[in-house]
């Protein structure tokens, strides 16, 4: 389920420039685009705790859950549920090394 980063929209509400959100919070106006076009691989929770005190939200405001478009479940977490489910109806007895990776997980 990927997560969508509202920081546009919530900035654009309070009529703060890019560039003077980057001034604010002292980082660069790339890194804040990064963020902001959902191009950033993390944000650190100090960032976030800045980001919410200048444009006085909360964390929920900024970062909003979308579900995935096959309803929630990627085709890996199916295969884990069907090879659960046979599990359970005893369709497998044991699953062998080849249907489990090195930290005991189902691999799918």
């Amino acid at each position: 389920m990927p997560v969508e980063v509202r920081l546009k929209e919530i900035r654009n509400e309070r009529r703060i420039s890019q560039n003077e959100l980057a001034r604010r919070l002292e980082m660069s106006l790339a890194n804040v685009q990064k963020i902001e076009y959902g191009k950033a691989k993390s944000i650190p929770l100090e960032t976030l705790d800045k980001l919410c005190q200048i444009l006085e939200c909360e964390v929920g405001d900024l970062l909003v859950r979308v579900p995935d478009k096959d309803g929630g479940s990627s085709e890996k977490e199916q295969k884990v549920v069907q090879v659960a489910d046979e599990v359970k109806e005893g369709k497998i007895s044991k699953l062998t090394s080849k249907s489990t990776n090195a930290s005991g997980m189902i691999a799918a």
